[in-house]
């Protein structure tokens, strides 16, 4: 039987009062009624209700701001809150309310709701969560969407699970995933949930390299190619809250008027629905344009406010849906992900396993045209996931576009991604570039001659240790293996050749195994910096970064001269969201490699060369929003 509630209903109108008052008396509860206008905080504070109904328009007016002090006050929001709207998209907007509802009332919801708070049930502080508590949701997740949340990325997790649990004032983690997993009416409250896990840091014209390699070449390519049909297709694969398609709405809009007269179509999806009904709102914050020039923002944009409307003509060019990459069906004519000329999935696969990156990919590739263009995120790469794609590099920007012929191999399979001393982000970047530099030949000379296994033995130790680390640089790690193992055959405890080995059982993932190489090299040679940057390398994969930083800090207090551990730490703190140290690590790795010879290729950097990694640096330090 349901206890007594004290409930306090804020309405604009009438109508919702008159909704509720009879029948909440009926069941013994009792209401206080006031309108948004009239409704003073102290006053509900003194009232101690149990219950607050708020009665909501639209997103904009009296009633929003009612929603934000509540839910910034000390003590009032710890109350639960039931929103009452017309507009059904705020339902993936207030994450915090116990419940969301449409006019007219659903009563029988309501009546769903008064049973759940019956009970006593205290409002959960935030704390973190066991992990064995959290092992069940990252399989449901996982199952799901594709999610994949791996240490790093924990507390995005923590924070969403908390956030909705208290919102729905559950008593326990298994509660909610009891709620999650075995009401049958929940609410979709997994959509809710995504919601708090998958919004993504973003901005107009956030990739400036990309912007350029678009405006200088994919796009004036596509042009030409379609001219005859006078056709574009574009998707925009987790485009968040819509700055990226936007910006390239506003792109065409500004610098092709070719394009006037054509049938240009620009998909835009995502799995959080709060983001996208933001996006369909085209209402943006300063932060949100930082990066744009002023002349765009006044030509795309009017004031409102503190806020930034965008303008109808650009807002017409975008289509936003719904669409889970994971579960959802695609390339498919019902939601517009067929024969598309351009596709952008940036910073999402990171969030993936490697089996979801490559069913994903390989859909990708069912959904270009021939030979059309996919864009990924800098911390992204096609290595180890599909040989569907050749890569491009224009205007210091990595593409790729998919290959002409119509058969081509199935994506690795079998194979475990490497997770290389270089992150990702940098090598995405290498080979097109690499061919375009002076040390082209070298490095083409340095694959080709590699030495025969059935020579090795006839090498001297240096020269083997070398050649097993050009061949680990090139990702020829098979080969690398052996010849650090016939390294270690001739001079068991070789420090360096036990750090080599050490990070070939790293990149597999088998960090046991690769700390005990580090240790024995450390036991043979305590000065030797690379041991300690596998050290770190091994705490920054398993996620332990500030362990991590220790070990780079070691490696440049030996060799103050040692790129990677710069530009490492820089990486590290990156994550870490300490934007002023990342700058500084980034700028020390600039001078650093200032100060190298001019055709000097990086150790443990994937085979770059001094030029190239120079370059990549810069455009990074070039990237980052100057206070």
């Amino acid at each position: 039987m349901s206890h007594r509630l004290k409930i306090y209903v804020i309405d604009d109108t009438t109508e919702l009062c008159l909704d509720l008052r009879g029948w909440l008396k009926q069941a013994d509860h009792e209401v206080t009624c006031s309108s948004a206008g009239r409704t003073l905080i102290h006053t509900l504070v003194e009232s101690q209700p149990n219950l607050i109904v708020l009665g909501m328009a639209r997103y904009a007016g009296e009633g929003m701001e009612i929603y934000r002090r509540l839910n910034n006050h000390r003590q009032l929001h710890k109350v639960p809150l039931i929103v009452v709207s017309d507009d059904a998209s705020l339902e993936y907007e207030l994450l915090d309310a116990f419940d969301f509802q449409t006019r007219p009332l659903d009563r029988e919801r309501m009546h769903v709701c008064l049973e759940r708070l019956s009970g006593s049930r205290k409002y959960l502080p935030v704390s973190s969560l066991a992990e064995v508590e959290l092992t069940a949701f990252k399989g449901l997740l996982l199952e799901h969407s594709g999610l994949h949340f791996s240490q790093h990325n924990r507390r995005i997790l923590e924070r969403g699970l908390m956030r909705r649990i208290q919102a729905l004032r559950m008593e326990s983690l298994p509660a909610y995933f009891d709620y999650l997993t075995a009401t049958p009416v929940n609410y979709d409250e997994m959509n809710k949930l995504l919601g708090l896990l998958t919004v993504g840091e973003t901005s107009f014209f956030r990739y400036r390299s990309h912007r350029q390699a678009l405006l200088n070449y994919v796009i004036p390519e596509l042009v030409k190619e379609n001219k005859s049909h006078r056709k574009l297709r574009i998707w925009s694969a987790g485009c968040s809250t819509g700055e990226e398609p936007y910006s390239l709405a506003i792109m065409l809009l500004e610098n092709f008027p070719e394009l006037v007269d054509w049938d240009i179509r620009i998909l835009a999806t995502d799995i959080n629905k709060r983001a996208l009904r933001q996006a369909r709102e085209g209402l943006y914050g300063e932060r949100s344009l930082r990066t744009m020039e002023d002349s765009l923002r006044q030509r795309y944009f009017n004031k409102v406010d503190d806020y930034f409307l965008l303008v109808a003509d650009v807002k017409r060019m975008v289509r936003f849906d719904y669409l889970n990459l994971q579960t959802d069906n695609f390339p498919a004519g019902h939601n517009a992900t067929g024969d598309i000329d351009l596709l952008f999935c940036r910073n999402v696969l990171i969030y993936f396993e490697l089996e979801t990156i490559r069913r994903i990919v390989e859909k990708f590739s069912q959904a270009l045209r021939p030979q059309g263009y996919l864009f990924m995120g800098h911390a992204e790469t096609m290595q180890n996931v599909s040989d569907q794609f050749q890569r491009h590099h224009q205007n210091n920007a990595f593409f790729y576009q998919r290959k002409e012929r119509a058969a081509v191999a199935g994506s690795v399979s079998g194979e475990v991604l490497a997770k290389r001393a270089l992150p990702a982000e940098t090598d995405s970047r290498v080979s097109a570039k690499a061919r375009k530099t002076p040390i082209a030949a070298a490095v083409a000379a340095s694959k080709t001659a590699l030495p025969e296994t059935e020579k090795i033995a006839r090498r001297d130790p240096d020269q083997l240790y070398r050649d097993a680390l050009t061949a680990f640089d090139h990702e020829k790690f098979d080969q690398s293996a052996k010849l650090f193992e016939q390294l270690l055959e001739l001079q068991p405890s070789n420090p360096k050749a036990l750090v080599g080995k050490g990070l070939l059982l790293a990149n597999q993932g088998n960090y046991s195994d690769a700390r005990i190489c580090c240790a024995r090299a450390i036991r043979e040679n305590d000065l030797l910096p690379e041991a300690y940057l596998l050290r770190g390398l091994i705490l920054d994969m398993e996620g332990l970064l500030e362990r991590a930083l220790v070990e780079y800090q070691k490696v440049l207090w030996l060799d103050p001269s040692f790129v990677m551990a710069h530009y490492l730490s820089a990486k590290v703190h990156g994550r870490l969201a300490d934007a002023e140290k990342k700058l500084r690590s980034l700028r020390n790795t600039v001078r650093t490699l200032e100060q190298t010879a001019d055709q000097s290729l990086i150790p443990f950097s994937g085979g770059l060369s001094r030029g190239v990694f120079l370059e990549i640096v810069r455009s990074e330090l070039a990237e980052i929003p100057r206070r």
